[in-house]
């Protein structure tokens, strides 16, 4: 066996053997009950930093990476250089090296599919088990429903009589899961013929909007926005122009909702209706005032380490500092996170970690091709930009960054053949080859 056989053939398995464990952890994220937990959280670093190690590994003994866009890669090691630089420096060192270790995961198995899934048949692989696992997902909440609950699991009081969480623990947790879902059936449902595969996406579509409505979680509205969104992805694709004009339009009609939402009629109208969308526990008035009061939190945080953050993984004890003197409600209470995802980054990693992500967000939009996967990407960012103003999906739970990084960093454009990554027949090639 010549030796450049051999380095094919390590190659090869090397690369499966991180697509399945970057799959692996996709899966793992959302089913480990969100990944909050202990053993969750661990469970999602291992799976997440073992991906990426075995994706370096592969690259190594190909002795090439090709990437169409090495910016949105280039900035998140420097972002992942400042979360470890934050933690490290933390007052809790532990803490910080904890929710290291999850961007390290999250930003990792981003990366592994973007240099892994390149073929269309392995971007098939990771399609499928997103959905699968949303499949799982919407499963136990429907199972929940029925009380059939799953031994080992901690359900939060009220489930199921009241409410539903899936296979997370809190429901708007779920709730903010289920975005990415929701947009990953519309977008299949557009963007592929019909086949086998669309009434079972068509039955996963209808269930994500079901249990959804028995979440009685603020991100209800967005789950449903998330369904509605890919069509104006796909009309980007088909007609720019109509993209254009049909995108202007809705963002002028969500910042008329907004400022209508804003004035004491526009609550008093959304109250009197919200009770149809599943939302029972609170009214609007009541919810802007909590998160007003919680988000003073983030802002003093940021306002006293306005650089450099507080450090990561140090919400739940230095928000502690910042706590207003008389102050009753939730102000005074436990709040485990900043509950916006905009004040949770700047909170803890300061303008110079938010401008890092950022940037990595913004670049990872260039050269993404159309795939399915790359248009989900672009059809759930959106709506988390939103979910961020008033909850933190992308900076606090573990299971929902995830899999929206994945589609939202991760996402490129296939090749057309489905080749594999080196050819025996081929010698491999000797230096790094870095394609814009």
């Amino acid at each position: 066996m010549t030796a450049p056989t051999v380095r094919s053939r390590l190659t090869t398995a090397l690369e499966w053997l991180a697509l399945t464990v970057a799959c692996m952890t996709l899966a793992w994220g959302p089913l480990a009950q969100g990944s909050t937990f202990e053993w969750g959280f661990s469970g999602l670093t291992i799976l997440g930093c073992a991906a990426l190690a075995l994706t370096l590994a592969a690259i190594a003994a190909r002795g090439q990476l090709t990437l169409p866009n090495p910016w949105w890669p280039l900035f998140a090691a420097l972002f992942l250089a400042w979360v470890w630089r934050s933690a490290l420096t933390a007052p809790d060192v532990l803490a910080g090296e904890r929710w290291a270790g999850i961007w390290t995961a999250v930003l990792g198995v981003a990366f592994s599919l973007t240099v892994l899934a390149r073929s269309h048949r392995r971007q098939q692989i990771v399609l499928s088990t997103l959905l699968v696992t949303g499949g799982i997902a919407v499963t136990l909440a429907l199972l929940q429903q029925r009380s059939m609950l799953i031994p080992g699991y901690s359900y939060l009081n009220g489930v199921p009589e009241k409410i539903l969480t899936g296979p997370y623990f809190h429901p708007s947790h779920y709730s903010g899961y289920l975005i990415t879902v929701a947009a990953l059936c519309s977008t299949v449902l557009l963007n592929t013929r019909p086949g086998w595969h669309t009434l079972p996406i068509l039955a996963l579509a209808a269930g994500v909007q079901y249990t959804n409505l028995f979440t009685d979680g603020s991100s209800i509205p967005a789950v449903i926005l998330a369904a509605g969104i890919p069509l104006l992805v796909w009309l980007w694709k088909i007609r720019p122009w109509v993209g254009v004009v049909l995108s202007a339009g809705a963002a002028a009609a969500a910042a008329w909702v907004v400022i209508t939402l804003a004035t004491p009629q526009g609550q008093q109208t959304f109250d009197a209706y919200k009770t149809r969308l599943g939302i029972d526990s609170q009214n609007l008035t009541g919810f802007l005032a909590g998160r007003a009061d919680i988000h003073q939190f983030g802002r003093s945080m940021w306002h006293a380490h306005p650089q450099q953050g507080a450090g990561v993984g140090q919400w739940g004890t230095e928000f502690q500092w910042y706590r207003p003197e008389g102050k009753a409600g939730i102000s005074a209470t436990y709040v485990n996170y900043a509950h916006s995802d905009y004040l949770m980054i700047l909170a803890e990693l300061g303008t110079v970690g938010a401008a890092l992500l950022t940037l990595t967000v913004l670049l990872a939009m260039y050269r993404r091709g159309w795939t399915v996967l790359s248009l989900s990407g672009a059809a759930i960012l959106p709506v988390y930009l939103f979910t961020g103003l008033y909850d933190s999906h992308l900076s606090a739970i573990p299971g929902t960054m995830i899999g929206a990084f994945a589609l939202i960093l991760g996402a490129r454009a296939a090749t057309t053949p489905d080749v594999r990554i080196a050819d025996e027949t081929t010698p491999p090639p000797a230096g790094i080859d870095l394609h814009l």
